[in-house]
């Protein structure tokens, strides 16, 4: 079931939403008065249709003028908003029917070149805080300072905190448009220290392959530590091809009792390339490698059709796959051009969107907690 939008201007209700949001998330249903839960249990059923919904919702907008406020409802998402030109907030409600996660996004510009806001997502064992601040100097260059703590609750019977993670991240880009090679590069330094707050049960493998303990308490306290860096260089030969590389090295350490039982290095790589040629043929490729696997793809593209070929080589083997796909567009009137795709010059997203978005480096998941492998 599609995603369906309805534009409805929500200025006053903007206003108060966000700080009943935040008493949700923080789980401070204390605050929410009596009245706000009255409006809530005489509301109409919104999921049942969508002429439900839409009657439900206060002070819908006639005409063709652009409103601030939307909502979404999907398959396994619900989505209410609100955007201006300097401010922007949405709540999520995410896989609602399985293991709910309710997320809440903010982000605003202070200036010109400055930004910051944040996420902050509450699931059932876990819920993490994420603030970013952006600062553009210039519009081909930004720069970008981001912290975030999680908190896990995996494990533990009476809903106390197991694990607190707190991540730190640094990182500036930069692209060009007048050098004929070279598009843009950034680059990115975190650090990521998880301490569990309470003791659980440790145990250190001195052989992985062979599973045998060399450490064993039930009573340490699991901590870790990694210190990362990613590196992105794109490159553009030509006006019709693109080149990206990716490198990212980590170094984590894994403690019981300030003790350090085990240290692992990382890395991974990857390269892809993007071509376009005549009567609207598209060739894209690329070899990635990490710890776990080795994969290679390629795929050729015309008009609707494309055809992809991919090999991933892992410890237990190798598996060779072959994809043919052909896009059938929805609502698009039949006289529409084709859409061959192109480069296009490298840009920046509005810093308002930047500041709402979790570093994909940060790791989203407690990196030390009970068994250390």
């Amino acid at each position: 079931m599609p995603a369906f939008p309805l534009m409805i201007p929500v200025r006053s209700l903007a206003m108060r939403l966000p700080g009943l949001l935040l008493a949700a998330l923080c789980g401070c249903a204390s605050g929410v008065g009596a009245a706000d839960l009255h409006d809530v249990t005489d509301a109409p059923d919104v999921f049942a249709t969508s002429s439900q919904v839409t009657n439900a919702l206060p002070d819908l907008q006639s005409g063709d003028r652009p409103a601030p406020g939307y909502f979404g409802l999907g398959q396994e998402r619900a989505v209410f908003g609100y955007t201006s030109r300097s401010e922007k907030w949405n709540a999520k409600l995410e896989q609602y029917m399985v293991d709910p996660a309710l997320t809440f996004d903010y982000g605003r510009t202070l200036s010109s070149t400055f930004g910051a806001g944040g996420t902050i997502t509450r699931q059932n064992t876990q819920s993490e805080v994420v603030v970013n601040g952006i600062f553009s100097p210039k519009k081909n260059v930004r720069f970008r300072l981001a912290g975030a703590q999680l908190r896990s609750t995996a494990g533990q019977i009476d809903g106390t905190d197991s694990l607190q993670q707190n991540s730190y991240l640094i990182g500036a880009r930069k692209y060009w448009t007048n050098y004929e090679y070279l598009s843009d590069l950034g680059i990115s330094a975190y650090t990521v220290e998880a301490n569990s707050a309470t003791s659980s049960t440790v145990s250190a493998l001195t052989d992985p392959d062979t599973l045998d303990p060399g450490a064993f308490n039930p009573q340490m306290t699991a901590s870790g530590r990694t210190d990362g860096y990613l590196l992105n260089l794109n490159l553009r030969p030509t006006d019709d091809s693109r080149i990206e590389l990716r490198r990212e090295l980590s170094h984590s350490t894994y403690y019981a009792d300030m003790t350090a039982l085990r240290n692992e290095m990382q890395s991974s790589n990857r390269i892809r390339f993007s071509q376009f040629l005549d009567d609207c043929v598209q060739v894209h490729g690329g070899y990635s490698s990490s710890a776990d696997v080795d994969r290679l793809d390629l795929t050729v593209a015309r008009d609707k059709w494309n055809i992809q070929l991919s090999r991933a080589l892992h410890d237990n083997g190798a598996d060779t796959a072959v994809r043919i796909g052909y896009l059938i567009p929805l609502g698009q009137s039949q006289f529409a051009r084709r859409n061959c795709g192109a480069i296009g010059a490298p840009t920046f997203e509005p810093i308002v969107n930047a500041t709402m978005k979790r570093p994909l480096a940060l790791p989203g998941q407690p990196m030390a907690i009970g068994t250390i492998r």
